[in-house]
């Protein structure tokens, strides 16, 4: 790959109030999100999620926006991380960025063929390896594991599913596929990147998570 080439924007924008992703394309509001596709919650877990939202939303948001300004080539120094320097700083500090070319960030996308629309976090080339990583970005809060070690710790949870489906979007939107797909880990004063999530198994994720999906409208 000699020329970094950066993702056209597409005509996609969401509304933040109500969550959902309009394609001007096809002049219509999408009925889903990734998210809805993929999230497989209890209630009991829906609630809990919900109870502590004034935690994990601002934060998310901060941290997110703060890779994203970074992403774009502004001044780090100038970046207003507002109470979660200890979340960015780390996130900053991966080495990974030492070695990449972003392509595109917090870029949306639509699926109209399953009514989908989703925002992916961040692709680009790593010139290192030589490859097209597709990442998505996690926070999470204080975390007891020995990072020096490195032993025990284990991802929350999976991402290859929601990973999947910005595969399917990028291949249908941009005629791409990337060559792999992380997830990375922003934990309060540390943050880690996983091992390599192979796309093919991220597209087998979204598939099933897609068939559970279509199964559960169709009951009801």
């Amino acid at each position: 790959m000699n020329t970094i080439q950066k993702l056209p924007a597409l005509p996609v924008f969401r509304d933040e109030g109500t969550h959902k992703y309009f394609c001007e394309k096809s002049d219509k509001w999408l009925k889903y999100s990734t998210t809805q596709v993929c999230n497989e919650l209890t209630e009991e877990a829906k609630e809990n999620i919900e109870r502590l939202r004034h935690i994990w939303q601002p934060r998310g948001e901060t941290v997110h926006y703060c890779l994203e300004q970074k992403m774009l080539g502004a001044d780090e120094t100038l970046i207003d991380m507002d109470i979660y320097e200890e979340w960015v700083i780390p996130l900053f500090e991966l080495e990974l960025f030492t070695h990449f070319e972003p392509m595109g960030v917090e870029y949306m996308m639509s699926n109209p063929i399953k009514d989908v629309g989703g925002q992916l976090d961040l692709i680009g080339y790593d010139t290192k390896a030589k490859k097209v990583r597709l990442i998505d970005l996690k926070t999470k809060g204080d975390t007891k594991w020995d990072f020096k070690k490195r032993t025990g710790w284990r991802e929350p949870y999976r991402t290859d599913k929601q990973l999947g489906c910005y595969i399917e979007m990028l291949k249908m939107n941009c005629d791409l596929r990337p060559d792999i797909c992380n997830t990375i880990w922003a934990y309060k004063g540390k943050c880690v990147m996983n091992e390599d999530q192979p796309v093919e198994r991220c597209e087998a994720a979204w598939q099933e998570a897609w068939e559970k999906f279509q199964a559960k409208q169709e009951v009801f």
